[in-house]
């Protein structure tokens, strides 16, 4: 295991408070230069935005880890589904789904977990949490997040078109009874 690996497999996944507003806006515009300056148009200046990370803050929504002293990976986990998720053929037709949001790893530690860790992290707040399921959508262009959320074992369910958007989101879902052994 590389010492960086080696490092940030001891950090741990906490919830921000309300102060680290700046650092997290710091970094959700750090991933998006990163993935404009690689071509790629899923996050720009309207999406996702400062006032956007501030009410996952305010509503405890917001999950992330530390190193070096910043943050380098955050995640936004509540039951919130747009009117999108409407109408696809979700599995779990009865519960109570868990959304994943936003999802973000810096990009000097993407390849290393980070992402992985935040996912499992989801995964164990979804049973705690007594949730019936899990979803999100993932941007089809986004192939590293796409191979993690499928190899995770994720079912994709469909795909669904937001505005000034070159390609679809594939939605994914996964019954936290999938989860328990």
């Amino acid at each position: 295991m590389s010492t960086i690996n080696k490092k940030l497999s001891d950090e741990e996944v906490v919830k921000l408070e309300e102060t680290e507003l700046e650092a997290v806006t710091t970094l959700y515009e750090e991933v998006t230069r990163h993935m404009q300056q690689n071509g790629s148009d899923q996050w720009d200046r309207y999406y996702p935005t400062q006032p956007l990370f501030a009410a996952d803050l305010h509503n405890g929504h917001l999950y992330g880890i530390r190193a070096e002293g910043k943050w380098i990976g955050v995640v936004a986990l509540n039951d919130e589904q747009g009117p999108e998720f409407a109408g696809l053929p979700w599995r779990d037709g009865w519960g109570r789904a868990m959304v994943i949001h936003r999802l973000a790893v810096h990009p000097a530690y993407q390849g290393h977990g980070i992402g992985k860790k935040l996912l499992r992290f989801a995964e164990a707040f979804a049973v705690e949490s007594e949730y019936t399921s899990i979803r999100f959508d993932a941007y089809t262009a986004n192939e590293a997040a796409i191979a993690m959320y499928e190899k995770a074992g994720y079912a994709a369910v469909g795909e669904i078109r937001y505005p000034f958007r070159k390609y679809p989101f594939r939605c994914y879902e996964k019954l936290v009874s999938e989860l328990c052994p």
